[in-house]
């Protein structure tokens, strides 16, 4: 019995052996997700983000200083007029200052608010006053060329400081009234939700109040203007190249019947002078007419003839007779045909270069602040439809981008605004092509 009982023991302890070299035992399953390296694309995008905005806060500041730099320290441009732009300049300086860097720390921050309710409450309050400003100061200078183009004689004497201020005054008091009315009350603003997110207001009556004042108005009033502008801009250069044209011809015609009038009375002076000169007859060159002058010679009872201013012209010839030489311009040889088309196409082209100038200008407003417009009343409207936040922030830089193109489009077009940067940007250059000019003069 006890043998048998040790066998036993002893056939179990060699199958559970066996058993437990022939399991095998199953690999562990170890999610692979967690030995990815981290992306770079955020910072990537973080980095790129900070340097883009960074760079159109420097464009904004450093082309809206010029602008107030040129305008009152280059004499040319110490105008009235230029006030607008000053105005302007003023404005968008503001949003580079006040508005850009708070955007800016927001975006550093993962769009997350740090600053608290109040300094929320008055950020969008800043911004709608600053951006509206420099919407509504577009629009005043668009009406101000208007004027100066209509009704020049008129409106230059009305255009005096006093007038361009209150005009300046009523801009920015525009600004305020479409700005403030958030702060006093009419906003949905939530405390807690703008611990953590700052935005505008978007209750729907001051939605679409804010919108048509800043930004839907103005626009409509600019397109409209400038489209008036070049309008009374394409007649008065027609009507300049008509009047000027009427008078070629005219004179083309009056020149054959001058020259003929004037040959026969240098023929009659000479025959008078002739027996009265001794060798020394003048020839007289005219520059584009014919003139018949006497220098102070010595006739024959030993008195003297007047002279002319013109005698610098004159050439001399032995033989007692004067001789005429009429120098005709190059104009004078044209047809008034060319005369004609010639001009046409100068005026062709001042009208392609006005049409240009204002479609530039009405296509980089609309195109930086109208898609942020159009998202800012849209959604109030419509609960369902949501922005991509980095689209809704760009839309946002896109109307700011617009503060860094003013002074290139108010500026740099404008010929004495290119000869100020220049002064102030490049003095040595200016002074070294200045000295190049004196030398080169007689």
């Amino acid at each position: 019995m006890v043998l048998r009982a040790i066998d036993s023991i002893r056939d179990s302890v060699i199958n559970a052996s066996s058993a437990v070299s022939t399991t095998t035992v199953p690999p562990l399953d170890i999610p692979m997700t967690s030995m990815k390296p981290p992306s770079i694309i955020p910072t990537v995008e973080l980095v790129l983000g900070t340097i883009t905005y960074l760079v159109i806060i420097a464009m904004t500041i450093v082309g809206n200083t010029l602008v107030v730099v040129a305008v009152f320290s280059y004499r040319p441009l110490k105008k009235v007029q230029n006030y607008f732009l000053v105005s302007l300049a003023a404005s968008d300086l503001a949003v580079a200052i006040f508005v850009m860097p708070l955007h800016v720390v927001t975006f550093l921050a993962g769009g997350k608010w740090l600053l608290g309710v109040t300094v929320c409450q008055f950020f969008t309050t800043a911004d709608i006053l600053l951006c509206t400003s420099s919407i509504l100061n577009l629009c005043a200078i668009a009406i101000d060329r208007y004027w100066a183009i209509h009704n020049p004689i008129n409106y230059a004497q009305k255009r005096t400081t006093k007038f361009v201020c209150m005009v300046i005054a009523i801009v920015w008091v525009l600004s305020m009234l479409i700005s403030v009315p958030p702060i006093i009350g009419w906003n949905n603003w939530q405390e807690n939700m703008m611990e953590d997110s700052c935005g505008l207001s978007t209750e729907k009556a001051f939605v679409v109040f804010s919108a048509a004042g800043s930004f839907f108005l103005p626009l409509l009033v600019m397109v409209v203007v400038y489209v008036k502008i070049f309008i009374s801009a394409r007649q008065r250069i027609r009507t300049n190249r008509g009047r000027s044209a009427l008078m070629r011809i005219q004179n083309a015609e009056g020149d054959d019947d001058y020259r003929k009038m004037s040959i026969k009375r240098a023929s009659v002076e000479s025959a008078r002078t002739s027996s009265r000169v001794g060798e020394k007859t003048p020839l007289v060159v005219a520059d584009g007419q014919t003139t018949v002058t006497t220098l102070a010679a010595q006739s024959t009872d030993g008195g003297s003839l007047p002279k002319d201013e013109t005698t610098k012209h004159m050439k001399y010839h032995n033989n007692g007779s004067c001789k005429v030489k009429v120098k005709e311009t190059k104009e004078d040889e044209e047809n008034p045909t060319a005369v004609l088309r010639k001009r046409e196409k100068i005026s062709v082209a001042k009208e392609k270069r006005a049409a240009k100038t204002i479609a530039v200008i009405i296509f980089v407003f609309s195109f930086c602040w109208l898609p942020f417009f159009v998202a800012y009343v849209i959604r109030p409207f419509c609960e369902t439809c949501k922005l991509h936040a980095k689209v809704e922030q760009a839309f946002t830089w896109l109307g700011y981008i617009n503060s860094s193109l003013n002074p290139f489009l108010y500026g740099i077009l404008n010929l004495e605004f290119r000869r100020a940067f220049k002064k102030i940007l490049c003095p040595k250059a200016v002074l070294e092509q200045r000295r190049r000019r004196m030398s080169a003069q007689p």
